[in-house]
């Protein structure tokens, strides 16, 4: 089981809204696993929550690249809560370069030696993983993501050779192969092809700004997900402790599995993972945990 928990996003500066953008840019999968659109803006710091407890191991690295972007009078930090670790890390500037410090010194937490984004797009297109063949825009494969890039980009002359530069960097097949266990795992010559295609336009600043503006979509827009609150969820799973629901993922996942599965199947599915977890937890699955509910069901 991976680790997950609970990221919590402060930026403190003059950019509020340059840090919204580029977090958008930066964090995988990032509208889904963050509200960017009820966080707090003020006129010089930004609050981002996430919707759902995060296997986010590129989240230093991330953070540091947009901290790459910003001026020295400016700040990010995260508290991390989960797996029995809590962390406050700060991440800032100076003389030009970034800096990061972390208040756990024995954090557990997992982490990676890239940005994330160059490992979502493998998933993505790697045969090895499953594909969400709906019709919906996806923001994790390419074509999804770089309309999120051009419908929040288009048109800011000022941002436009951060995303240049990013995107550039991002796209790179190589980065992007790394992620395969093999030369046989790599992405097909076609894939390989696509991404050699699209990165060339973003091989200038001016190549970008065009092909931003040609992408944007008047028509569609990008909305984040909510946090589902424990309330929300069917008796039989608010039964769980907090911290088994935590790690199945939280709140907003049960949720998502209940809707997409119906309620039975996804019963059946809590009840055998959650009690893999309780065992791993050294508890007992007839404890009680509130005044109304066992794992069993309603107390008689």
């Amino acid at each position: 089981m991976g680790w997950s928990g609970d990221f919590q996003i402060k930026y403190k500066g003059k950019n509020p809204k340059d840090f919204h953008k580029l977090a958008k840019m930066v964090i995988p999968n990032s509208i889904m696993r963050f509200d960017f659109d009820s966080c707090m803006i003020d006129t010089d710091s930004v609050e981002l929550s996430c919707t759902r407890n995060l296997s986010w191991y590129s989240a230093d690295k991330d953070m540091q690249k947009i901290m790459s972007y910003l001026p020295e009078s400016d700040s990010i930090s995260m508290e991390i809560d989960g797996e029995g670790d809590y962390e406050e890390v700060e991440i800032g500037k100076s003389n030009g370069q970034v800096t990061i410090k972390n208040s756990n010194d024995e954090s557990e937490r997992y982490t990676s030696s890239d940005i994330g984004i160059p490992e979502m797009l493998f998933e993505e297109m790697s045969p090895r993983y499953g594909h969400d063949d709906s019709e919906n825009i996806d923001v994790c494969s390419l074509d999804g993501y770089i309309q999120l890039i051009a419908n929040t980009f288009a048109g800011d002359e000022r941002l436009m050779p951060v995303v240049q530069n990013f995107m550039y960097t991002a796209l790179d097949k190589d980065k992007i192969n790394s992620f395969a266990y093999g030369d046989d795992d790599k992405l097909s010559e076609e894939d390989c092809a696509k991404l050699d295609e699209m990165r060339t336009k973003f091989s200038s600043v001016e190549s970008t700004t065009q092909f931003l503006q040609e992408q944007r979509k008047e028509d569609l827009s990008f909305e984040s997900t909510k946090k589902q609150d424990i309330e929300d969820l069917p008796d039989w799973a608010k039964a769980y402790p907090k911290s088994v629901i935590s790690s199945l993922g939280g709140a907003n996942l049960l949720k998502q599995l209940i809707d997409t599965k119906g309620e039975e199947a996804a019963k059946e599915i809590v009840t055998m993972l959650g009690g893999g977890i309780m065992q791993e937890m050294s508890m007992e699955s007839d404890d009680s945990y509130d005044d109304d509910y066992s794992l069993r069901g309603p107390r008689r």
